[in-house]
């Protein structure tokens, strides 16, 4: 029981290291950004189309906000059924091993009280 719960935590430790190590802070380098080197009247002549685009991109920042917005019920309930499910196994295995204990401590008792023949 003991060896199986501590193989459990291993394996959750392993799994969630990954992740941990996934996330970088990446600083972006001067040259994506070329309107930044600019010089002013070339930033002045393309604020023209920028409000435009900037409410395009804000009106499509929302729309896919709202969307996972409406999405969010259906996630978490997925989530707290799999959870639920995982907890469900859990107790049967629990209960299989308990079984199998009291199954095999029957079998040996049983063996060793009878004589060899």
């Amino acid at each position: 029981m003991k060896t199986k719960l501590l193989l459990l935590l291993v394996l959750a430790g392993l799994t969630g290291a990954p992740l941990a190590f996934a996330q970088t802070d990446v600083t972006p380098t001067p040259a994506v950004f070329p309107s930044a080197q600019a010089t002013p009247t070339q930033q002045m002549q393309g604020m023209d189309s920028t409000p435009d685009s900037m409410k395009q991109m804000a009106e499509m920042c929302q729309k896919m906000m709202r969307n996972e917005e409406a999405a969010m019920p259906y996630i978490i309930g997925a989530s707290v059924l799999f959870c639920v499910l995982l907890f469900i196994a859990l107790v049967l295995f629990i209960i299989l091993e308990i079984l199998w204990i009291k199954y095999w401590r029957r079998i040996l008792r049983d063996k060793s009280f009878k004589s060899p023949q």
